[in-house]
């Protein structure tokens, strides 16, 4: 296999790990740890094929960063573990130069998911009484997952480009 073909065989199996965490979020509300070691384990092959150096000490750090504060917001159980270590393994491969994007993107698909999941279960509950509704929306599981794997998918499309990946440092 040339290194071109391994390079874009690799991204691909990365996006499609992506994709089938985010399917068993929201299968299930968990995302598999086999499927963030996978995404950790993908990431030196991602390095050894890229078409140019990757300053990989800079993309672990973002990844050591971004775990250390995805511990904080677990400890105040504002979200899963599962969640944590999915967006941190994702911060791997951003790294330095593609973080604040991956992190943006992430964000937005997470307000419109929870909108949409709010959305359909007032529209479920719509003869409830107020507290009975109140309470059932902010007992409602959001699979941020998915918006975690589309973040992530965007930031593989952003590595398979050789010219926006000169500007990672």
């Amino acid at each position: 296999m040339n290194p071109e073909m391994l390079f874009h065989f690799i991204i691909a199996l990365a996006g499609i790990v992506m994709v089938l965490a985010a399917a068993s979020d929201a299968a299930r509300y968990r995302i598999p740890n086999v499927a963030c070691a996978a995404l950790l384990l993908l990431f030196p092959l991602y390095v050894y094929a890229a078409p140019i150096t990757i300053h990989w000490e800079k993309h672990l750090l973002v990844f050591v960063i971004t775990l250390a504060l995805g511990y904080l917001v677990f400890l105040k159980n504002w979200a899963g573990a599962g969640d944590i270590k999915f967006l941190s393994v994702i911060s791997l491969w951003a790294g330095p130069t593609h973080i604040v994007l991956f992190l943006s993107i992430t964000a937005l698909a997470g307000g419109l998911l929870a909108l949409s999941l709010g959305t359909m279960t007032l529209l479920r509950l719509r003869h409830e009484k107020d507290e009975a509704i109140k309470t059932k929306l902010a007992k409602t599981p959001l699979p941020y997952g998915i918006a975690i794997a589309l973040g992530g998918l965007c930031t593989l499309a952003l590595l398979l480009n050789p010219a926006l990946l000169q500007a990672k440092g």
